[in-house]
């Protein structure tokens, strides 16, 4: 087979806002002239094509030099999908898919638009997308995802690895690349559900090349693009220089296991403890939640510049309240999109009932750039969501206000041609509403193309038990969001954990404290311990918790 590869360069911006560090050096060299010189240890490949914005070609070409890549500038304007995906993959950077409405890894570094006009020219069978920022690629796994489509090239019209972004690419054939650059449509959406066309999903195909188990279910970005990622994949090329993939493997789950950044990846701010649903089965609100708050703008716009010293931070507005409820959430916001600026890689989503989603309201959300606004439904049909919502009082519960809320909010995005914020319905799944799953998730997805899932917890035991099935693993194991996010609730406390509704466990006082000198300190350093040594019986939830597996 004739196969090219192609590799998308921007030495300004990436895909996801964050500064492109393609020049700067990793390992003593350019991150894209070492990417560049991975695939050209891809036997297989015949050319190599470096595709840049005109006004970067002399630096792109300089950057090269000596190196067997061609550079070609194709001005194909931003993707059309370019402020979705953005915004969708800042929630699952670690992972090649799973991506709000379908976004995957690829959508980061792949335009087909791009790469149909310069097919136009080359006679190829296959061409092989690269990510620029991916200076630890396998050569190996590449060479082998080549062989896979030289044997399935009848059936298939492409080739993936469920590896860790960065690690491979993606073989396209050019009839797939002509069709996706027509249709002017994200990768991703190959790969997505749709329910008008249900299909098996395609790691059950062909197409999907085989990994060793320890690369396959690692969840960790291998792209030199974020400030974490870069730091990472820097550790990765010190400790294995050459393309060992099992090496990598074992390597990624020694570190994965180890690493405690300076910071929370994520932060769950809770606003207020008011909420227009108190007596909802679903959640814990009302009576149930010791009244906090409301809390301090201050505290708010600290945070949030504490989180923005690493460009791949996010940043929740919830806790055990409907945030819109805070007397200043406007303010709150303005405070936010100041301290971040626009567009911003961090990511900023706002949980929310949708009951108090007024025309001022979503005009505020539009116009500081939220990402993500998930509205807690629950239910599909209006007498059930009443029921749930609000048991003691169902009228109160009104579910075509709310839908006709988030159709405002649609209508407001199209008069300012903006894709945001990204609406994601939301569901707790319990034994009360699983009847209503399916319809759900079709409904939102033929609706929206969005749309999450969540199983019901019992918040350790606190709350009456509604879960349909209880899906911890056999084996106890450390919580995995110790290392990675915490809950700050409205009084200014730091919670370990998202399950404490009433603040029994807790971290420390940003009264006193900024986040990170909470986060490293003596309280959560006990509790990790607590976690890694088995020894979880004594502590005040972690015992009768059973949400320790979740990411």
């Amino acid at each position: 087979m004739n196969i090219v590869a192609v590799i998308q360069a921007d030495l300004e911006v990436t895909t996801l806002g964050t500064r492109s560090r393609l020049a700067d050096e990793i390992g003593g060299e350019p991150v894209l002239r070492r990417t560049v010189r991975r695939v050209e240890q891809i036997e297989p490949i015949d050319r190599v094509f470096v595709l840049c914005p005109p006004a970067q070609s002399r630096r792109t070409v300089s950057l090269l030099a000596g190196t067997k890549a061609e550079v070609r500038h194709v001005d194909c304007g931003d993707a059309p999908w370019r402020t979705l995906i953005r915004s969708a993959r800042k929630w699952s950077l670690d992972g090649w898919r799973g991506g709000i409405g379908g976004a995957a890894s690829y959508d980061e570094f792949v335009d087909c638009r791009a790469v149909a006009r310069l097919l136009a020219d080359q006679k190829t069978d296959a061409v092989l997308c690269v990510p620029p920022a991916a200076p630890a690629l396998s050569a190996k796994l590449a060479t082998g995802m080549i062989e896979l489509l030289e044997r399935t090239a009848d059936d298939s019209r492409m080739v993936f690895a469920q590896a860790p972004p960065g690690l491979t690419g993606l073989l396209l054939q050019p009839d797939l690349v002509e069709e996706l650059a027509v249709q002017a449509t994200p990768v991703g959406w190959v790969f997505s559900y749709k329910p008008d066309s249900p299909r098996k999903d395609l790691i059950f195909m062909p197409c999907c090349y085989e990994l060793p188990s320890a690369l396959r279910y690692a969840s960790a970005r291998l792209m030199a693009d974020t400030d974490r990622s870069f730091c990472r994949v820097a550790h990765l090329l010190a400790a294995h220089p050459d393309d060992d993939p099992d090496a990598v493997g074992r390597w990624l789950a020694k570190s994965l296991e180890a690493d405690l950044p300076p910071r929370p990846r994520e932060i769950e701010i809770e606003l207020t403890t008011d909420d227009p649903y108190p007596d909802t089965l679903m959640r814990p609100r009302g009576i149930r939640v010791p009244a906090r708050g409301p809390i301090k703008p201050a505290l708010v716009e600290r945070l949030v510049t504490e989180m923005a010293q690493d460009d791949d931070a996010l940043i929740v507005l919830g806790g055990f309240g409907d945030p819109m409820l805070h007397p200043e959430f406007d303010a709150i916001l303005e405070r936010i999109h100041a301290c971040l600026g626009a567009p911003s890689s961090v990511g900023v989503c706002v949980k929310t009932s949708g009951v108090s989603l007024t025309e001022d309201r979503a005009h505020t959300l539009i116009g500081k750039r939220v990402d993500i606004l998930q509205v807690m439904l629950d239910a599909w049909s209006p007498e059930l969501y009443a029921r749930l919502q609000s048991p003691n009082a169902p009228d109160r519960a009104d579910l075509p206000a709310v839908l006709a809320n988030l159709d405002r909010l649609a209508s407001m995005r199209a008069d300012h041609q903006s894709a945001l914020p990204i609406v994601v319905p939301d569901m707790t799944k319990s034994r009360d509403n699983v009847d209503e799953m399916e319809a759900f998730y079709d409904g939102w997805i033929g609706r929206l193309g969005a749309v999450t899932i969540t199983g019901y917890t019992d918040r350790a035991a606190q709350v009456d038990d509604r879960r349909v099935i209880n899906m911890a693993p056999p084996t106890r194991g450390p919580c995995r969001r110790l290392k990675s996010r915490c809950l700050i609730l409205a009084d200014g406390r730091v919670t370990f954990c998202d399950q404490d509704f009433r603040g029994l466990s807790v971290a420390g006082d940003l009264e006193g404290a900024d986040l990170s000198s909470i986060w490293l300190g003596e309280h959560y350093g006990r509790m990790r311990a607590a976690h890694d040594h088995g020894t979880t019986e004594a502590l005040t939830l972690c015992a009768a918790c059973t949400e320790w597996h979740r990411d």
